[in-house]
């Protein structure tokens, strides 16, 4: 099992069509139609129920398809990570103010931050102190 066979996976339940799964994949439909049948023979379960007329997401296979979406967005947070450790002008910013104080400076600072910044993903975080 390779992230390849999660992308077919994911592609084949969203369109319910193996051939125009294998368009979005950009793969022939023959190629895509063997992964997912080692992708099953792998795992040793049917994701897919296949009529001549309907390709239907079997409840295993439903499953399936929701890990395969979360390994993927992982997969992508890791790719963010690294492309921001490349670049220490990008990435996630997190700006902390008071909440007596975040109403008069937030509104200030965020257009600056922005113009500045583009590439920064900026989170904007009230705190309360504790005494």
């Amino acid at each position: 099992m390779n992230l390849r066979d999660l992308h077919y996976l994911i592609a084949v339940a969203d369109l319910r069509n193996f051939s125009q799964a294998a368009d979005r994949c950009c793969v022939s439909q023959p190629t895509l139609s063997n992964q997912i049948s080692k992708l099953e023979d792998t795992l040793g379960v049917r994701l897919f129920e296949r009529t001549n007329k309907r390709v239907m997401t079997t409840d295993i296979g439903e499953q399936m398809v929701a890990h395969a979406r979360r390994i993927l967005a992982e997969v992508g947070n890791m790719h963010e990570i690294a492309t921001s450790a490349q670049d220490p002008l990008a990435g996630k910013f997190r700006l902390g103010a008071f909440p007596t104080l975040a109403s008069y400076l937030f509104p200030a600072l965020v257009p600056d931050i922005a113009t500045a910044l583009p590439r920064i993903k900026l989170i904007l975080v009230e705190e309360k102190t504790q005494v």
